[in-house]
């Protein structure tokens, strides 16, 4: 494919334009009879040890592509398209094995809760089939024919998940209670920077704290990148050149704006655009995406010429920068996980480099933000420990802050004890608290299954705050606890529960809720089991099928 583009650049142009401008969802055109790669003579691979059918790979690809347009774009990666192509073939098998059948009325009970109008509640099936022709490539059999798979499939959930229904009224009553009392507490703050101005330290303090956590101080491998970058914008005139030649092109973009309507194109304020401002967005769009298709053309180019050399090596790379007339650039070093600066738009580039050998150093071109990268293995810097004297400064700052966070556990767990045995007898907490001139805060009613808290003061995580009221009972002190700003200790006043009248009322919701998720986690656990039995990932990628979908 792309030594075609490469050859018929010029004719191509038309309809990489009409692509972009049209914004049609690209999706495997995998319907019978329409294949997008020749099947002749292919070995599928298996499923269940049984050969895989021409029709069960058609079948798959064309449900992943559905859904995938449905959702609104394309997957980030042909390894996503496909393991979900592998998945459906396993789900529709055991769907045909189970003789799960799916009638009309089942089919448009979905279309009616799935895909009604948010702010109305009604379903136009017409209307709603109309916008999906104009939005994507989708005809009506082929996405009923989809919808009717997504039904069955959630038959075949209810039937592996059946289970989920012994589920109980009288245990679901017992964790919402548990889940919905209400934690009523306050917390004694005990910050660092309380403590930070009374550290001090002598030379061989610093020495001895580098000494005892020098591995922490220790720099893992780092790699370096060359690279050379085409950028869209060296291409704008020569895009736009293409586009004044493209004829109909101002038609095309008409057709477009009537196709989409009018509310389709909003500014950055969301407010709808005038056309002519709507058509002018449309063009630049189109302008933009045809540059970046020079620009990868160009990149395919010097890939080509390092395709042809015998050994790539760090000269040749700048060779053939030179040659090509592109600057030749490195990174800086980077560790594995971190963020590779200049390059951070470039999708899945860190596990790409990870695999980068003397054997294979460079990779092919890589799409980033409005440019093109071909990267290449320069040089990997093996581990190092770092002299005392080049880390002297973030020893001295890591130093002062273990010190201090000493001092703020030391001072927490002093008041813990101050506080258990003045609770003991009979003293309020925030008396103590004030005696002890300790730092109080009131936290805002949560329950265990708080996800965020309103008004929660921000020294305090409420994962820590949750786990601390979970150790404590009513009228006593959780245990110190260790937090980013130093540490606290929480003090639980009381726990409300749940009146009668709220449980009856939430029940059912809860209920219902508790056996899908009940029901999930068993689909989910099965398909774990059936997938890895089927065999399935290994024949996703036909060895006969010249390539994935679209290609």
């Amino acid at each position: 494919m792309i030594g075609s583009i490469r050859k018929h650049s010029n004719w191509l142009w038309a309809i990489i334009v009409t692509a972009v401008i049209a914004s049609f969802v690209i999706w495997s055109d995998a319907r019978p009879g329409r294949s997008s790669f020749d099947f002749a003579g292919a070995d599928f691979g298996k499923l269940y040890g049984r050969p895989i059918t021409r029709d069960q790979l058609l079948k798959a690809r064309t449900a992943a592509a559905v859904d995938d347009a449905l959702r609104g774009g394309r997957r980030g990666a042909s390894a996503d398209n496909e393991r979900a192509v592998a998945e459906l073939m396993v789900l529709q098998a055991k769907v045909k094995e189970l003789g799960i059948q799916v009638s009309d009325e089942a089919v448009g009970r979905y279309l009616r809760d799935n895909f009604k109008d948010p702010a109305t509640g009604a379903f136009n099936y017409d209307t709603f089939i109309q916008n999906l022709q104009q939005r994507t490539r989708i005809d009506e059999a082929t996405f009923l024919e989809h919808i009717r798979n997504q039904v069955a499939i959630q038959h075949l959930v209810e039937t592996v998940g059946s289970s989920s229904r012994l589920l109980t009224p009288r245990e679901v009553a017992a964790d919402y209670r548990r889940d919905n009392e209400r934690w009523v507490t306050k917390a004694a703050l005990f910050s660092l920077s309380n403590h930070l101005a009374g550290v001090s330290a002598k030379p061989e303090d610093l020495t001895k704290f580098y000494s005892n956590r020098i591995a922490f101080y220790r720099i893992p491998e780092r790699t370096v990148l060359m690279y050379v970058r085409f950028d869209a914008t060296n291409h704008l005139a020569e895009a736009d050149a293409m586009i004044a030649k493209e004829a109909g092109f101002t038609n095309r973009l008409e057709e477009f704006y009537k196709q989409r309507g009018a509310e389709s194109f909003r500014d950055e304020n969301d407010k709808v655009l005038a056309k002519e401002a709507a058509l002018r967005k449309i063009r630049d769009e189109a302008l933009a995406q045809g540059a970046l298709s020079l620009a990868r053309q160009e990149a395919i180019r010097f890939n080509d010429e390092l395709g042809g050399l015998t050994n790539v090596t760090a000269a040749a790379f700048a060779q053939t920068a030179s040659k090509f007339k592109v600057a030749l650039r490195s990174t800086t070093p980077f560790r594995k996980g971190e963020r590779i600066v200049g390059l951070e738009t470039v999708q899945d580039l860190a596990q790409r480099v990870a695999s980068l050998t003397g054997e294979t150093p460079y990779t092919e071109p890589l799409d980033g933000d409005g440019f093109v990268v071909i990267p290449m293995l320069q040089t990997r810097l093996a581990p190092e420990v770092p002299s005392f004297e080049t880390v002297r400064e973030r020893v001295v700052q890591d130093h002062r802050m273990d010190r201090a966070r000493a001092a703020a556990r030391e001072a927490g767990e002093k008041f813990h004890a101050a506080a258990e045995a003045g609770l003991a007898a009979g003293k309020r907490f925030a008396d103590i608290a004030a005696a002890q001139k300790v730092t109080l805060v009131n936290v805002p009613e949560f329950t265990a299954s708080s996800q965020n808290v309103v008004g929660l003061d921000s020294r305090l995580n409420l994962f820590l705050v949750r786990n601390a009221a979970q150790g404590a009972k009513p009228n006593g002190v959780a245990r110190y606890t260790d937090s980013s700003d130093g540490g606290f200790v929480l003090y639980l006043e009381k726990k409300e529960p749940v009146s009668e009248e709220a449980l009856k009322q939430a029940l059912p919701a809860a209920l219902a809720d508790a056996r899908q998720q009940r029901r999930m986690a068993a689909f989910q656990n099965w398909f774990a089991a059936e997938f890895q039995k089927s065999g399935a990932m290994a024949s996703s990628r036909p060895a006969g099928a010249g390539g994935a979908p679209g290609q």
